[in-house]
């Protein structure tokens, strides 16, 4: 579980960047790093199943930390809560896209951990 926490956080913060920085274009080696993070968290789990349970909770977690992330502003009051829906729906699509990248990123990146653990040990 915890493994798949640290695996959600640095996901998240991945998400997050890319989805703050997406009309500014996204740097690959964002990618790369989510990548590198999938094998070393996939390398800490002994089993296949195990290691795949901990890559569908850490996507879950890491949609929930992205989204918190978004509404802190209109919970602190910075920002009116009139803009909590708008700024939501506004983050779907990118969220959406975000995953559609992350997600066969962080399977191989969980396949190849599991290789290189069974490879090592």
């Amino acid at each position: 579980m915890l493994v798949a926490l640290g695996w959600a956080l640095c996901l998240g913060q991945l998400q997050f960047s890319i989805i703050i920085t997406e009309r500014h274009g996204v740097h690959p080696i964002m990618f790369l790093a989510a990548f590198f993070v999938a094998v070393l968290a996939s390398s800490l789990i002994d089993e296949i199943e195990k290691a795949l349970r901990c890559w569908v909770l850490s996507i879950g977690f890491s949609l929930g930390l992205v989204f918190l992330l978004l509404v802190i502003p209109m919970y602190l009051g910075v920002l009116p809560t009139t803009f909590v829906p708008l700024i939501i729906l506004g983050s779907v699509q990118p969220m959406a896209s975000t995953l559609i990248i992350n997600t066969p990123i962080g399977l191989l990146g969980c396949f190849v951990g599991q290789i290189l653990r069974n490879k090592l040990i």
